[in-house]
């Protein structure tokens, strides 16, 4: 059962909102990415540029949040994309290489010329962030060059990078429990799981991580409320997410509670369904009555017929029964 919303730009933005936010991204970078760079980003030295630099041909596909840092002085820029598909796109490396071409592109428009053609000039670093929580596994190319025709002929002569790609569902639930921390969170909490899983799920992060604090669990609290389906809430009612600022009594109790009216609501539907197949069943027995009813009429009406020696073409058009049927009836009498 899908428990988000199949609405696009809305998970988009809500994730876009919730990596606005330095300290979760740092929280992400430190947890989720394995290069020894990550321990340089800190919420301390890092700053949201407040841009995106999608073109026009992919807005409608992703959304993007883009950070500044500085280390030993020197600028390294983060591009996030926020990828949610449900299908894999192979266009990934391209769409990133014009995505960081665009941020260049400015970087020199804002330099002066002179600057920009001194033996010191550097464009600053790029590294491109791909989280995917698609429910197909992630095989595009990784490598830039890898989409380039022929890149083998051209070794180093040709332009090359790798982003870095943070499949959500690739994580075990163990994994993201004892990382306790709010990316780890929302990362368990945006996993494709059953309705009851789910529910274990925010009453896992409500009474062990305890590491959130009150505008980390308000943050949380936000981002469900705004992605939750409506087919979720239909069933489970209003404020699940008010089970991460409740006290412990209150979650056990609130969740029993949840379970106990899925559990009604299922049942609920099951007799439904039940009753709904006992009464077709009943229809389709009338039906069937009906038909046997003609069925025998019609043969009866062929054996008189056939009795009084009328021919067999005679018997096809009073009764509308086969030929073949008509020969089974005439042997039967025989």
């Amino acid at each position: 059962m899908k428990i988000k919303r199949e609405i696009h730009n809305i998970h988009d933005k809500s994730y876009k909102d919730l990596f606005s936010n330095k300290e979760i991204l740092a929280t992400m970078v430190q947890s989720f990415v394995k290069s020894s760079w990550k321990e340089e980003i800190t919420k301390d030295n890092i700053e949201l540029v407040n841009k995106s630099y999608i073109l026009s041909d992919y807005e409608e596909l992703e959304s993007d949040v883009v950070y500044k840092a500085n280390i030993d002085n020197k600028e390294v820029i983060f591009y996030i994309l926020l990828e949610f598909q449900s299908y894999v796109d192979y266009s990934m490396p391209i769409r990133l290489f014009l995505y960081m071409s665009e941020i260049w592109r400015e970087v020199l428009r804002n330099s002066e010329r002179s600057q920009v053609r001194s033996k010191d000039f550097k464009l600053p670093a790029i590294v491109p962030i791909v989280l995917y929580n698609g429910e197909y596994k992630w095989t595009v190319e990784k490598k830039f060059k890898n989409v380039i025709n022929k890149s083998e002929l051209f070794g180093n002569n040709i332009i090359d990078f790798e982003y870095i790609l943070i499949d959500i569902n690739k994580y075990e639930k163990e994994e993201l429990m004892e990382l306790g921390n709010i990316a780890s969170a929302i990362f368990l909490l945006d996993q494709k799981v059953d309705i009851e899983e789910f529910i274990e799920r925010v009453k896992d992060i409500a009474l062990d991580f305890n590491n959130l604090n009150e505008e980390q669990k308000m943050l949380i609290r936000h981002w469900l409320r705004n992605t939750l389906s409506e087919e979720i809430k239909d069933k489970i009612g209003e404020g699940i997410e008010n089970i991460l600022i409740a006290n412990k009594e209150e979650v056990n109790i609130m969740t029993s509670n949840i379970s106990k009216t899925i559990k009604e609501t299922f049942e609920k539907a099951r007799e439904e369904g039940i009753e709904e197949g006992r009464e077709q069943g009943r229809e389709q027995g009338r039906e069937e009555g009906i038909e046997q009813g003609e069925l025998n009429k019609a043969v009866q009406i062929a054996k008189n017929l056939l009795s009084m020696g009328v021919d067999v073409l005679t018997v096809i058009k009073a009764t509308g029964l086969s030929k073949e049927d008509i020969e089974k009836i005439k042997e039967g009498m025989n």
